[in-house]
């Protein structure tokens, strides 16, 4: 008779390998999920950190036109929001009212369009230039916009509390002061405050 050979049991699966690949899946995708969060967020820093370099461009371009104009230097302060409402046609001016026409076509973008749309410029940008309080002779140029995220709301007093700006912790600014130098006599003593 011949030996009957038996088979070794068989082992029961228990499933171990299957429910390690299905927590190493669930792992896999928080780690893709934050990694999507990461990216929108780094979106959302790049479009703020560039909105704020255009604004900057913007501050520099008029104080370079203030300095270029210095004797005329008053005549660039505005009461009213510079940049508000649709484009305006410069043609016919000088000067100063010059300067500011075009700094305001320039906060609505008509630099660059899409279409018919103006993209050449910050969210709702608008521009200030005021008279620095107690002085004669310097000039504050702000530019003000709207921002993506809320955040704590900005010193600056560019467009605070207009309806240009609703949410004040999305309203971000920009600021440079201009100081008018004027040749005097040095006997003569200094009534006001200077640069």
């Amino acid at each position: 008779m011949k030996p009957v050979r038996r088979c070794p049991p068989l082992r029961v699966q228990g499933g171990a390998m299957l429910i390690e690949v299905l927590v190493a899946i669930v792992l896999c995708a928080f780690g893709l999920l934050g990694f999507a969060a990461l990216q929108s967020r780094a979106s959302t820093a790049e479009f703020e950190a560039l909105q704020r370099s255009q604004a900057l461009v913007l501050v520099e371009d008029m104080v370079n036109r203030v300095n270029a104009n210095r004797v005329n230097a008053g005549v660039y302060v505005q009461s009213a929001l510079v940049g508000a409402g649709s484009e305006q046609n410069c043609s016919g001016l000088t000067g100063a009212a010059l300067d500011v026409c075009d700094w305001g076509n320039l906060l609505r973008g008509v630099s660059e369009s899409s279409g018919s749309t103006a993209i050449g410029a910050m969210l709702g940008a608008r521009g200030c230039i005021t008279r620095a309080a107690g002085s004669t002779d310097r000039y504050v140029i702000s530019v003000a916009w709207l921002g993506l995220v809320s955040t704590g709301a900005t010193a600056a007093p560019c467009g605070q509390g207009t309806t240009a700006f609703s949410d004040d912790t999305r309203r971000r600014a920009v600021s440079a002061t201009v100081c008018v130098a004027s040749l005097r006599d040095p006997a003569v003593a200094v009534s006001t405050l200077r640069c």
